[in-house]
C-alpha cells in the first residue's frame, strides 16, 4: 500500500511531465502573441482579466475545495456542491454581465464593456468545471487534469495567434480564455466519469457552506489583493503603463503557478486526507518548507540575471524597456512559493477562518503599497508590490509555524 508521501511524489512526477508540456505551449503562445500584439492590448485584457479573477472567487465560493477535503464523500452531497456551483457560477455571470459597462467606464473607459461580457461566460463554466476537476484530484488523477488542460491549451492557442495576426487584437486573447474554459468543461464532465444531479438539502448545503464561506470570502481578498495593480494602474498611470508592467509579470507568474499547481494539487488531498494526524501534518509542513525555498531561490536567480535575455528572447526588441521591472517582479519568486504552500496547507486543515483574515491585511496592504508606489511610475508599483507579498507571506507562515508548533507539537 502507498505511503501519503508515495501518493504526493506519484502525483507530482505526472503532473511534472504534463506541466513541461504546458509550460512549453504556453511560453511558445506568450512569446508570439507579444511581437503581435501591443503594450496598450495587454493593458486592456489586464484590467478585463483582473476583473474577471475577482469575480470568479465568488462564483466558486470554495466548493471545488470542499469536495477534495470531504473525509466521507456520497452522491448527496456531490449533487448539493454541484447546485451550489451551478447557483454561484450563474449569479455571478448575470452580476458581471449586467455590471459591465458601470466596471469599463469606472475602471479604464467604455469600450472594455463588451470584452466583459463575454467574459462572464466564463464565470459559469468555470464553476462548473471545478466540481468535476475536484472529483479528478480527489482520486489524485493529476495526470488526466494535465491533459484535460494541455488540450484547452493547444486548441484555443492556435485560434488566438490566428486572431491576433489577422489583427483582432486583445479580442484575440479574450476569444482563447472563453473557449478554454467551455472545453475544459466538457473534457472535464466526460473524464471524470460523474453525473451530477441538481439537489437542495439544508443540512447538506449547510455543511458545505460552512467549510467554504470563509474559503470564498478569503478568496475575494486575495483576488482583490492580487489584481489590485491592475485595477488601479490604469488610473493611478496609464493602459499603456500597465501592459508594460503586467507583461513581465505575467511570465514570471505563469511559470512560477505551474511549479506551484503541481504540489498544491498533490499535496491538498493528501493533506486532507492526514488532516487529524498531527505527526505528519507537521513533517510533512517542515519538509515542504524546505525542499521548496531551495528551488525557488534558485528559480529566482535564474530569472534575475538572465533578464534582458529572457525579454529579448520571449518578448522581443521592442521589449527591452521592461528589463529593471522583470528583475524587480523576479525577486518576488523567493517568497511566492511560500505562499502558496501556507495556502495549502490552511485549506486542507480546514483553517479558513484564519486564512480569511490574512486575505484582509493583504488588501489594505497592497492599496496603501500601491498608491506610495505610483508615486515612482512602473518600477515604483513593482517594488511596492513585491515588498507587500514578502512582508504577508512571511507574516502567515510565522503564524502557521506558531499555531503547529503550540497545537501540533512542531518542535518536538
Amino acid at each position: 500500500m502507498e505511503s501519503n508521501t508515495q501518493k504526493a511524489l506519484k502525483g507530482m512526477s505526472s503532473q511534472t511531465i504534463v506541466t513541461i508540456i504546458l509550460g512549453i505551449v504556453e511560453i511558445g503562445s506568450f512569446s508570439i502573441m507579444s511581437r503581435l500584439l501591443s503594450q496598450k492590448d495587454f493593458g486592456y485584457f489586464a484590467v478585463i482579466s483582473a476583473v474577471l479573477v475577482v469575480f470568479s472567487a465568488l462564483s466558486d465560493a470554495g466548493i471545488g475545495s470542499a469536495i477534495v477535503q470531504r473525509k466521507d464523500l456520497d452522491q448527496k452531497f456531490l449533487n448539493n456542491a454541484f447546485t451550489l456551483c451551478f447557483v454561484f457560477g450563474g449569479v455571478t455571470c448575470v452580476a458581471l454581465f449586467l455590471s459591465s459597462n458601470f466596471l469599463a467606464s469606472t475602471i479604464v473607459d467604455e469600450s472594455m464593456s463588451t470584452p466583459l461580457k463575454a467574459m462572464s461566460l466564463t464565470l459559469l463554466t468555470s464553476t462548473l468545471s471545478s466540481a468535476y476537476l475536484s472529483i479528478l484530484q480527489r482520486q489524485l488523477k493529476f495526470f488526466t487534469i494535465g491533459m484535460i488542460n494541455l488540450m484547452a491549451l493547444v486548441i484555443t492557442t492556435i485560434i488566438a495567434i490566428a486572431l491576433a495576426y489577422y489583427g483582432f487584437g486583445y479580442y484575440a486573447i479574450i476569444t482563447k480564455a472563453v473557449l478554454t474554459s467551455v472545453l475544459t468543461l466538457m473534457m472535464g464532465a466526460i473524464l471524470s466519469n460523474t453525473k451530477f444531479y441538481l439537489d437542495w438539502d439544508k443540512m447538506t448545503i449547510k455543511s458545505i457552506w460552512g467549510f467554504s464561506s470563509w474559503l470564498m470570502f478569503s478568496s475575494v481578498f486575495r483576488n482583490f489583493a492580487q489584481q489590485m495593480d491592475r485595477l488601479l494602474m490604469s488610473r493611478l498611470l496609464s493602459v499603456d503603463a500597465l501592459g508594460a508592467y503586467n507583461r513581465p509579470k505575467e511570465f514570471i507568474t505563469q511559470i512560477s503557478s505551474k511549479f506551484n499547481n503541481i504540489f498544491d494539487s498533490a499535496l491538498f488531498p493528501v493533506l486532507s486526507g492526514i488532516q487529524e494526524d498531527y505527526t505528519k501534518v507537521c513533517s510533512a509542513y517542515k519538509r515542504a518548507l524546505s525542499y521548496l525555498n531551495i528551488f525557488s531561490v534558485i528559480l529566482m536567480m535564474s530569472f534575475f540575471f538572465n533578464a534582458e535575455l529572457l525579454v529579448r528572447i520571449f518578448f522581443g526588441e521592442q521589449w527591452l524597456s521592461v528589463v529593471p521591472t522583470f528583475q524587480i517582479l523576479s525577486c518576488a519568486l523567493i517568497f511566492q512559493i511560500d505562499a502558496r504552500l501556507a495556502d495549502c496547507f490552511l485549506r486542507s486543515l480546514g483553517w479558513t477562518k484564519q486564512q480569511f483574515y490574512f486575505r484582509i491585511i493583504e488588501v489594505i496592504s497592497q492599496i496603501i503599497g500601491l498608491i506610495i508606489g505610483a508615486q515612482f511610475g512602473v518600477n515604483g508599483v513593482a517594488v511596492s508590490v513585491v515588498v507587500v507579498n514578502v512582508l504577508c507571506i512571511l507574516l502567515k507562515n510565522f503564524y502557521i509555524i506558531n499555531l503547529l508548533s503550540n497545537t501540533y507539537k512542531f518542535y518536538s
